[in-house]
């Protein structure tokens, strides 16, 4: 049976410098990946609800990756925004960490392969 390829993908960009928890990084993640499946159910264009459902169909490729910093989620952020990606920002309520004080701890982005990697590529796996 041949392998079927993915031609679209999401991608979740961490913070690294929260250094939070394993359980936090991955209900953070959690969130950020329904969050962006769920704006483009509500808000996306008919092109971003294509991609969903074309990623839906295929493979559903997920990789998590990481950023330094809060200036670099921000521009992975922007960067996405202006390619026309599907990106979801999610800020923590600080409940549990972040001494109560919101904090933005990640996104995901969901579009098609060659442009998602355009604004990720660069980053490495966490």
């Amino acid at each position: 049976m041949e392998k079927k390829s993915s031609t679209t993908k999401m991608v979740i960009v961490m913070r690294k410098d929260l250094e939070m928890t394993k359980g936090k990084y991955v209900a953070q993640g959690s969130h950020a990946s329904l969050g962006v499946v769920k704006w483009i159910e509500y808000n996306g264009s008919e092109k971003h609800k294509e991609i969903l459902n074309k990623w839906f169909d295929e493979t559903f490729v997920k990789v998590t990756v990481y950023v330094e910093s809060l200036d670099e989620l921000y521009t992975i952020y922007h960067l996405a925004k202006e390619k026309g990606l599907a990106v979801r920002l999610i800020t923590d309520n600080g409940l549990t960490m972040f001494n109560g004080i919101k904090t933005d701890t990640c996104l995901a982005i969901l579009g098609e392969r060659d442009q998602v990697d355009e604004v990720t590529g660069h980053l490495k796996l966490l």
